[in-house]
């Protein structure tokens, strides 16, 4: 009887992971129990290859490499030549604690690629510190869907940085985790928002987060590529609060 072997080599891993809070570049492991999402491709895979989905992201295979009898080291060393591959998506998370996204990967042997998913409302945890909850809409009125907002400020000579993403309806929750106490002579912090957006995107069912680009606010007065906002921390801060008609934005 001859024996055979049956291989089937990886052709890459694209994992789910979770944006910086801060606003910076990069991603971090997503806590608590693995998200549930429903993967659906868009673009087919070149021939040869197949994807598997898994709650941590999806697997890439190429065709079965069948070897007779059992393959030496050097053998399995010599990994098939790939052709490039492209891994385009959405990911629809089902439990409601992330925001859905369009996504375009290249992945490769050499290292995972993540996606990195946003915190929808309902998944945005809000601690003592407070938030700054906002409502965005473009100049024609429209929901600013799927933006991105930033805030920035330094407390003791140090940097900090808070992000959120709006929903479908133009809402967004930027939760001040992490900003500490302010010294008692002060009320407020002083800190500085920006935004990144895309009209095209407005009403759109699921965002697309790679296509966003800087856009100007408005916060009632003239627009500019970031403002200026009195945040007081603990509270709820709206644009009631902070005594300005609304957010609006703008290409830049």
């Amino acid at each position: 009887m001859t024996q055979e072997t049956i291989r089937i080599p990886a052709a890459g891993a694209v994992f789910w992971a979770e944006a910086m809070p801060d606003g910076s570049a990069g991603v971090r492991a997503i806590a608590g129990a693995p998200p549930k999402i429903k993967v659906t491709l868009t673009a087919p895979l070149p021939p040869g290859i197949t994807s598997v989905a898994g709650s941590r992201g999806l697997s890439l295979q190429t065709s079965a490499v069948l070897y007779q009898g059992l393959p030496t080291e050097a053998t399995l060393a010599a990994s098939p030549t790939l052709p490039t591959i492209v891994v385009v998506g959405i990911a629809q998370p089902l439990d409601g604690r992330f925001h859905p996204r369009q996504f375009s990967v290249i992945p490769t042997r050499q290292a995972p690629t993540y996606v990195p998913l946003r915190p929808s409302l309902q998944g945005t945890s809000i601690g003592e510190a407070g938030a700054l909850v906002m409502k965005l809409q473009w100049q024609d009125a429209r929901a600013a869907s799927w933006s991105v907002v930033n805030l920035a400020c330094t407390r003791n000579g140090v940097s900090l940085g808070f992000t959120g993403q709006a929903d479908l309806n133009g809402d967004v929750i930027v939760a001040l985790t992490g900003l500490p106490p302010l010294p008692s002579a002060r009320t407020s912090d002083s800190m500085t928002l920006t935004a990144l957006g895309d009209p095209a995107q407005s009403g759109s069912a699921v965002g697309n987060p790679d296509a966003l680009k800087p856009v100007q606010i408005s916060v009632g007065s003239g627009f500019s590529a970031k403002q200026t906002l009195a945040i007081v921390r603990g509270q709820f801060n709206t644009a009631a609060t902070l005594k300005y008609p609304g957010f609006t934005l703008q290409p830049s």
